[in-house]
């Protein structure tokens, strides 16, 4: 067998409590978010993460950046009075060779308009929820402090080509 590559097979109980991890780390992270706590949300990236996406030209680059940006998003949505929720689905995980995680997975928000009389779209009567965004994310995670986060995203808008 000399020159053959040895394969390694990985630990099933190990893979296993990684997605776990991962996939509470999302419910986490989104729900944070979708709350307006701009900070918890924050905290789950490295100060040196970016993430870019099919609808800008540039990536967000760092947390300061990305905090400047979030902060407008969830003074939007406050200020339309409509209600967000991110569902995040169909999770990849693939743990990498140096010791990082890639996720890939798909995104969905929800958006709900406030109660009859709330300013913003959509929101006269109707508090029927639907489809604001759907996308598909592919997330580069490390530990970092005994904690995951988020070093690099790029989102995908499945609406934008």
């Amino acid at each position: 067998m000399s020159g053959d590559a040895v394969m390694v097979t990985p630990d099933p109980a190990a893979e296993i409590q990684v997605t776990a991890q991962i996939q509470q780390f999302y419910a986490r992270h989104m729900q944070a978010i979708d709350r307006g706590d701009v900070d918890a949300w924050l905290d789950t990236f490295t100060d040196d993460a970016t993430i870019a996406n099919n609808t800008r030209p540039e990536p967000a680059r760092g947390r300061a950046t990305i905090a400047t940006v979030a902060r407008r998003l969830v003074a939007d949505a406050a200020g339309s009075g409509v209600v967000h929720r991110h569902w995040t689905g169909m999770a990849q995980v693939a743990r990498q060779p140096d010791g990082t995680v890639r996720a890939t997975s798909y995104a969905l928000v929800v958006q709900t308009p406030g109660p009859a009389g709330s300013a913003g779209p959509g929101s006269a009567g109707s508090a029927a929820p639907g489809l604001w965004r759907s996308t598909v994310c592919v997330d580069v995670l490390v530990r970092e402090d005994g904690r995951w986060r988020i070093r690099q995203r790029n989102v995908t808008h499945d609406d934008v080509r």
